[in-house]
């Protein structure tokens, strides 16, 4: 019988719940593997180079050399990026060889990564025009996904967990509800989408059913098995999404890269940063930050406003959401936010100037009882002197 060769790595990320951190991590090790191996490594299978590399370090290989050395092999990458990897490694490292990694050498390992917290692709902007030139090269299913995302501010990997009865198309807006096992912090919250949104949505479940079933033909003729049923609302993975958007802004002619990283400068995690920029121009930034899902403002802003006053609050941020609407009518809505933001500032100095004068009223009004205060005391000490003085004055 044949022994059953040793999974280490997959052994090691099923200790992880979220599927993304499987993900980043596992693309972690291979760039590690890569980086004691050679670049043969990623073209074979992860676990075959893992047995060995373990089976070695047993023989006395220095493994924080080799984590040290990935360390500085990834100072091209983006920070964030280098620091996901490193972690990987690491934690990979501390649960199969039964080590630990000390606060000295988490130091050493620090001082080879990039620095800096922000990525360092050089964005382009993404505006109304270049979103509506992207959805134009856009299929069904991407129109629907772009616009979903754009018009909610959920992150896409929360968006693909996001079953069919999530979202109440019958409402008005049509409300998403983002339960907490799709989200990375745990926390569920609601959103809502535009009525360009909600049009593309009810378009692509028109062909959803068709599409599933399309899908699962290709994998039958390519020997693998789909889900018999899948109740997401987007039926398919990151991967597949991604190479949606990839698609669109290259038929657009929008694919440029950034010399430096040699990535997309538009990207479809971007579409999140256009929700949050637009809807801020409207609402509360607390309103906005709740919609995108993001935990530090969940429990404060679910205390200070009800369900119907955050759908309320939507309606209001809508026309600034809406893609498809004219230049000459965004212009009308910058001038119209100007003229309110200016009428806030006057409200605020207004507000302000009343608290000072209240604030000296208060003061005044303090120093009159004190004042009244030491007059009743005067009198009283008064009245005990005339009554001293009549005494003395009493005939005996």
């Amino acid at each position: 019988m044949t022994e059953a060769k040793p999974q280490y790595v997959t052994e090691w990320l099923q200790t992880y719940a979220k599927q993304n951190t499987r993900r980043v991590f596992k693309a972690g090790l291979l760039h590690f593997m890569e980086s004691i191996y050679g670049t043969g490594a990623l073209n074979r299978a992860v676990e075959e180079y893992a047995a060995k590399y373990v089976e070695e370090c047993r023989g006395g290989r220095d493994w924080f050399k080799d984590l040290l050395k990935y360390a500085a092999d990834l100072h091209g990458r983006p920070p964030k990026s280098a620091r996901a990897f490193i972690t990987a490694a690491k934690g990979w490292l501390e649960y199969t060889l039964n080590v630990e990694v000390s606060k000295r050498q988490q130091r050493l390992l620090l001082g080879r990564l990039p620095k800096g917290s922000k990525a360092r692709t050089q964005e382009m902007e993404l505006t109304r025009e270049v979103l509506r030139k992207i959805l134009a090269h856009a299929d069904v299913k991407g129109r629907a996904l772009f616009l979903f995302l754009q018009s909610s501010g959920v992150r896409v990997g929360e968006a693909l967990k996001l079953k069919l009865g999530d979202v109440d198309l019958n409402k008005d807006p049509a409300e998403v509800n983002v339960k907490g096992e799709y989200t990375k912090s745990g926390d569920a919250y609601i959103s809502f989408l535009t009525s360009e949104a909600r049009e593309a949505l009810v378009e692509w479940l028109k062909v959803r059913e068709a599409y599933i079933e399309s899908a699962r033909n290709r994998g039958r003729g390519l020997g693998r098995i789909k889900r018999l049923r899948d109740e997401r609302i987007f039926p398919f993975s990151l991967t597949v999404a991604e190479q949606m958007w990839q698609n669109a802004i290259v038929k657009a002619g929008l694919a440029d890269r950034d010399v430096n990283t040699n990535r997309h400068k538009l990207h479809i995690h971007m579409l999140r940063k256009f929700f949050l920029s637009q809807a801020k121009v409207a609402v509360p930034e607390s309103v906005a930050e709740v919609w995108a899902g993001h935990s530090g403002y969940l429990d404060e802003a679910y205390r200070r406003y009800s369900r119907e006053q955050l759908r309320d609050f939507y309606k209001r941020a809508e026309p600034y959401l809406l893609v498809g609407v004219p230049k000459d009518v965004v212009e009308i809505q910058s001038k119209f936010q100007k003229d309110v933001d200016q009428l806030r500032e006057q409200i605020f100095d207004l507000t302000r100037k009343l608290t000072d004068a209240n604030a000296v009223n208060l003061q005044l009004l303090s120093e009159n009882a004190e004042l009244k205060l030491r007059i009743a005391k005067a009198e009283e000490k008064l009245a005990e002197l005339e009554t001293l003085i009549r005494k003395l004055l009493a005939p005996i």
